[in-house]
């Protein structure tokens, strides 16, 4: 008797209407593979930091190879962050970054005190300018000798006192006539440079005056002072505050030239010299060592006494001299010769 044998076809190449099965496994392995690889970016970005939770011991790998329908649609959880370490501490010892301190203008005056910040980033050749005429005492015991709505102005000896130089103007964008408190120097008669020595202080707005008058200064403290300066008040002093050592090093050879012609017109309007500074190039120098006192002469060896000389042999007396013979009478005129 023979047994029935069953023969299983299987078809090769169904197409996915045939077999609706087959399409969803296709499905889920799609999905399943881009969670690994979206998790596989995660812990990629988070880097050697990122820890995942490992698998306990004795638990045998999942087979990857298995076919889409057995995998259970699985979760992945996101990779914990392990807590970054703190940022290391600067050592106690660095120190701290400086940065210059600015130079400051202190006025003294009949009504108070006033004092200017000097923008020397702005307006270096401007500054120490000013600077120079400060050290030298241009402006002690001088007026304010300009009074309009708008500023008080200043500026040595007089206001027909020409300096016999001018120097270049300078303009930023920083610094605008856009309210009270601009320090400038005041054109020069051509119009083309900046005076010498003539400066001024706004009390109100200006902007008239932007990219054509040089500012160098802004008040810091005392803008009341300011205002209420009158024409005729005094200048008693000014005052830099902070070290100009460097600004006046980098502009030696143009102070040169300004003090040259600043003592001959000094001198031509029959005014009293102004003090002498040391010079730009030696300013921020090192004080020069004392010198070392000069090593005590040694006394001369006296001079040893001279031998007497020896008492010289008395000189001979002369023999006396043996007396003449006298003559024999000669004949007389006219006798014989024998």
């Amino acid at each position: 008797m023979h047994r029935p044998r069953v023969v299983v076809v299987r078809t090769i190449g169904e197409s996915p209407m045939m077999n609706p099965t087959r399409s969803i496994r296709n499905h889920r392995h799609v999905l399943a593979t881009v969670a690994l690889a979206l998790a596989c970016i995660v812990a990629f970005v988070a880097g050697p930091q990122a820890t995942t939770a490992a698998p306990p011991t004795g638990e045998t790998p999942r087979d990857t190879t298995t076919t889409a329908a057995t995998i259970a649609p699985t979760t992945t959880a996101p990779p914990t962050l392990a807590p970054s370490s703190a940022p290391a501490a600067a050592p106690a010892s660095a120190p701290a970054p400086t940065t210059a301190a600015a130079l400051t203008a202190r006025v003294d005056t009949a009504r108070g005190t006033f004092r200017i910040t000097l923008r020397v980033a702005e307006a270096p050749i401007s500054c120490a300018n000013f600077v120079n005429l400060v050290q030298r005492g241009a402006y002690d015991r001088s007026a304010f000798h300009d009074w309009t709505r708008v500023l008080r102005q200043s500026g040595g000896p007089g206001q027909s006192f020409d300096p016999g130089y001018t120097i270049r103007r300078e303009f930023s964008a920083k610094l605008m006539f856009d309210g009270p408190g601009m320090v400038a120097m005041q054109k020069s008669p051509d119009g083309q440079r900046a005076h010498g020595t003539q400066f001024f202080v706004t009390v109100k707005e200006q902007s008239r005056w932007n990219l054509d008058i040089p500012i160098f200064g802004t008040v810091a403290s005392g803008q009341a002072v300011v205002d209420a300066l009158e024409k005729g008040d005094g200048v008693t002093q000014i005052v830099i505050e902070g070290d100009p050592a460097p600004l006046l090093k980098r502009f030696a050879s143009e102070l040169a030239e300004w003090n040259t012609a600043l003592d001959a017109a000094t001198s031509q309007a029959g005014l009293p010299a102004l003090r002498i500074v040391p010079s730009a190039s030696a300013a921020g120098a090192a004080p020069a060592a004392p010198l070392a006192p000069a090593a005590p002469v040694a006394p001369s060896a006296p001079v040893a006494p001279s031998e007497p000389l020896a008492p010289t042999a008395p000189v001979a007396p002369l023999a006396p001299l043996a007396p003449v013979a006298p003559l024999a009478p000669s004949a007389p005129p006219g006798s014989p010769r024998p």
